[in-house]
């Protein structure tokens, strides 16, 4: 499937539609992905700017999707964990871009060539579209090459 058509099916999944956040791009090579999280009244806290947890979420899934299409399907990828510090209000549309170089997913390839778990950070600044950072959050993600199936 290409990165396009991918992202447009993404934004009918309920989880995302629900919380307000729309798939705007993948790259063609599956380097980088662009969203955004429009403020709505559902996505709003009890200060009229947007929730903390649907901040979060829309880092949710996107470092691990790019490498694992970078990969292949020979690979395990996971989200393992998260660390999110938030710096200001999101006041309006908050924008997220997630970059996974190709020179990175080839040092992954390279430490997964034996079997052997990769635990990797990726960090990335949502922003408002002035600039202002809204959060700064970090991913883990988990690699593995996947074990060949018994006979």
């Amino acid at each position: 499937m290409s990165p396009r058509t991918f992202g447009r099916l993404m934004n009918f999944y309920p989880p995302l539609v629900g919380m307000g956040l729309r798939v705007k791009s993948f790259s063609d090579d599956w380097s980088e992905a662009r969203v955004e999280l429009k403020l709505n009244r559902l996505n709003r806290n009890q200060n009229g700017t947007a929730f903390g947890g649907s901040i979060n979420a829309m880092t949710d899934a996107f470092f691990p999707l790019l490498l694992m299409h970078q990969l292949g399907p020979e690979y395990l990828v996971w989200d393992q964990a998260c660390e999110i510090e938030f710096r200001s209000p999101g006041t309006s549309t908050v924008y997220g871009v997630y970059e996974m170089p190709k020179d990175v997913v080839e040092e992954i390839r390279a430490q997964a060539a034996d079997g052997s778990k990769v635990l990797r950070w990726f960090e990335c600044d949502l922003t408002l579209a002035d600039g202002t950072i809204v959060a700064h959050a970090r991913r883990l993600v988990y690699v593995r090459k996947k074990r060949p199936k018994a006979a």
